[in-house]
């Protein structure tokens, strides 16, 4: 329901292009590797974050990717076509090479275009290079167990902050 909600709103929005502030979680263990991704964040104005806990699905739910892969909504984040591809591995049936293609913008690569630089940045540098602040990127809850349900409140508030620091982030330009 939430995503056929922002589905609405994108629709109804005046704008040709709208930004989605979007990053994802899963868990990792330095045993196993990457697990299957487990939550999506996605932040549509300044107002909600939206956490969508994705682990225990086979599938992903047709209005998650119909508004990933809509032709107005540019996910917006650092690495973003990473998580993009990530969520194609984990979820046979998404359409990753279609949303890596039209709806994605790296922040970092455009912030490099714009400033004209070439460094390789991370969401936490990013941050505090353009808007000054510091991104809390604590390593306990950052490879926290983002599969286990429900989230900690250190975990929601990491999360919904990457997603609503994205699309700050994409209002610099």
């Amino acid at each position: 329901m939430t995503c056929d909600d922002i589905i609405r709103e994108v629709e109804s929005c005046g704008r040709e292009i709208v930004p989605l502030g979007f990053d994802l979680e899963w868990p990792f263990s330095f045993q196993t590797g990457s697990g299957k991704v487990a939550l999506a964040q996605i932040c549509f104005n300044n107002s909600a974050c939206h956490l969508l806990h994705i682990y225990s699905l086979k599938k992903l739910p047709a209005a998650f990717v119909i508004l990933l892969s809509h032709p107005k909504v540019r996910l917006v984040g650092v690495n973003i076509k990473n998580d993009i591809w990530k969520l194609g591995r984990d979820f046979n049936e998404f359409p990753a090479s279609e949303v890596v293609q039209n709806n994605c913008i790296d922040s970092g690569t455009f912030a490099n275009r714009v400033l004209n630089r070439s460094c390789r940045w991370s969401l936490a540098k990013l941050t505090a290079y353009l808007l000054k602040k510091k991104l809390d990127k604590n390593s306990k809850v950052r490879m926290s167990q983002w599969h286990v349900y429900p989230l900690s409140e250190e975990q929601k508030m990491y999360a919904a902050t990457d997603a609503y620091v994205c699309l700050s982030l994409k209002r610099c330009f």
